[in-house]
């Protein structure tokens, strides 16, 4: 083989590997990395981002986190959660309201970025629930949840109406502004509209959910319930309770609870003492106390005289005794 074509090989494989070297780091690593950003929290607090890997899990290498506008906390590396999936958590913080990105790379390529938005909490959810059910309606308790733009429950919130109060709410504060969804978590016998068996219906909002946007000021959103032909009639209100029980006839809320027996108490303290003088009626309700026998003042009295007897005889007998 002539230098010449020696030379010509040389350069063709130094081209080719050149060629090779400059290929997406992407194409030779057999696994896809993702980053999701969690939802907005307060500046100060921690935002865990999720690292995802899809593809050959089994060896990974060591990735190579960087944080711009704020500070990188700690890394849990990512873990085999499912067939070809594996999933690790990297926790940013910023202190102050604003955006803070996270890049995971290897080799020198960034293969994932998330921006964490940090922002301050500016206003409240209020949940209120109308149930247009009439006077004598039972007392109940509805549930809702509140849900953020990732799909997670921020808040769960109770709400408790009956007839003679027919309008109660409940607030979720403390949340960052965004988008967010309140749903109210259906019971065995509430529906989104009244079938058998259903013995109230959702009829506002549609669905049973509404989507607030949380700005500088509280929202208010409002449920109305409505009762359907299913409901028992002559329901007895005996205690607040979340379901109702029917009974036999008329449907009836809740159990009996007996009325407490009478605490004992006593305006008069200990036992009175009979002493001179007329005593006042008795008071309270404790017993009045026995009144004392005579019996043992006379033998007293009998005795007190026959002693003051003997006595006076004695010295009557000393003082006839004549002089010597």
């Amino acid at each position: 083989m002539t230098p010449r074509r020696i030379v010509a090989l040389l350069a063709a494989a130094a081209a080719a590997f050149a060629a090779l070297a400059a290929l997406p780091a992407a194409a030779q690593i057999p696994y896809a990395v993702s980053a999701i950003a969690p939802a907005p929290v307060q500046p100060g607090q921690q935002a865990a981002v999720t690292v995802r890997v899809e593809g050959q899990v089994a060896t990974l290498p060591g990735f190579i986190y960087d944080v711009q506008g704020g500070t990188l906390v700690g890394v849990l590396a990512p873990t085999p959660v499912a067939a070809n999936v594996a999933e690790g958590t990297v926790f940013v913080r910023r202190d102050t309201p604003g955006t803070a990105t996270l890049s995971v790379s290897f080799a020198g390529q960034v293969l994932a970025s998330a921006n964490v938005t940090f922002s301050a909490s500016s206003g409240a959810i209020r949940v209120e629930t109308l149930l247009d059910a009439g006077p004598d309606a039972a007392a109940r308790t509805w549930r809702y949840q509140v849900i953020d733009a990732a799909g997670a429950v921020v808040a769960e919130l109770q709400v408790s109406t009956s007839g003679d109060a027919p309008l109660g709410a409940a607030v979720a504060e403390g949340l960052p502004a965004g988008a967010y969804a309140v749903r109210q978590v259906l019971g065995a016998d509430t529906a989104l509209a009244c079938a058998p068996g259903a013995f109230y219906a959702v009829s506002q909002p549609a669905g049973a959910v509404a989507t607030v946007t949380l700005g500088a000021s509280p929202v208010t959103v409002r449920f109305t319930i409505v009762p359907c032909p299913d409901l028992p009639a002559g329901l007895e209100v005996i205690i607040p309770v979340d379901t109702i029980v029917p009974g036999a006839g008329s449907g009836i809320v809740g159990d009996a609870v007996p009325a407490p027996a009478e605490p004992p108490f006593s305006e008069v303290a200990g036992v009175r003492q009979p002493g001179p003088g007329l005593l006042p009626p008795a008071a309270g309700n404790s017993p009045a106390a026995a009144a004392p026998s005579p019996l043992p003042a006379l033998i007293a009295a009998g005795s007190l005289l026959l002693l003051s007897g003997g006595g006076l005889l004695l010295l009557s007998r000393r003082r006839s005794r004549p002089l010597v």
